[in-house]
């Protein structure tokens, strides 16, 4: 098992090599004896979950056909089974009490369900933080399956030490990008910061980083 020094010293190794900017002090994180890594069926309840919010936050953003998508979105909740598991701020976008602000923001979580679907082997690889995802792929995933048994056959859950190393370099480029942004320089090469944020927050998820279980209000502290 890789120590949590080991972690962090090949994340600053590809900094470097990236020219980065990062903090040598910046902590390590947890290795795999202290953490949580969550069950195939958690995090595809999650993920369901947060894909048909987000295709309503997108439809009632753009003032598109809004009821007849909320009645859709709500019908594939039930044939998933997840209806149960939106947290708060989904529930928000179902019932119409979502600002045009928690939309735009619920749409970006486009980007924290990519590192889910990373995390059940769905998706290949996490590409350098830069461009958003492939969000017709992104559909695709779950509107291949038809039940969410189906949609959980198809997981293979990653190891926690390959979830680990990723949520270690995020971390690192989260610093990056917030040190960029309070001292006013430009951003790191090619690192998009909304990117990057909702990355974290779909690794630092699925670690329980935060021992809060909340997808609503994880911690991104950098």
């Amino acid at each position: 098992m890789k120590s949590a020094e080991q972690r962090k010293q090949e994340s600053l190794a590809l900094l470097r090599q990236q020219k980065i900017p990062y903090l040598e002090s910046l902590p390590v994180i947890e290795t795999a004896d202290f953490v949580r890594l969550r069950s195939a069926e958690e995090i595809s309840r999650r993920a369901i979950s947060c894909l048909l919010t987000i295709q309503l936050a997108c439809d009632c953003h753009q003032q598109q056909n809004v009821e007849q998508s909320k009645l859709f979105m709500t019908g594939l909740l039930d044939q998933f089974g997840v209806r149960l598991f939106l947290t708060e701020k989904e529930k928000a976008v179902f019932n119409g009490t979502a600002t045009r602000q928690d939309l735009t923001n619920m749409i970006w979580k486009y980007e924290a369900y990519w590192v889910l679907l990373w995390a059940l082997g769905r998706v290949s690889e996490l590409s350098y933080p830069m461009e958003i995802c492939d969000c017709e792929k992104a559909i695709e995933v779950v509107s291949g399956c038809a039940t969410f048994e189906e949609f959980v056959a198809a997981a293979q859950l990653r190891p926690i030490e390959e979830i680990l190393d990723q949520a270690d370099l995020i971390y690192r480029y989260d610093w990056a990008c917030t040190n960029a942004r309070i001292h006013g320089t430009p951003m790191p090469p090619g690192l998009n910061p909304e990117i990057v944020l909702e990355r974290h927050w779909g690794l630092n998820w699925l670690i329980d980083a935060d021992h809060g279980n909340d997808w609503d209000h994880v911690r991104c502290d950098t």
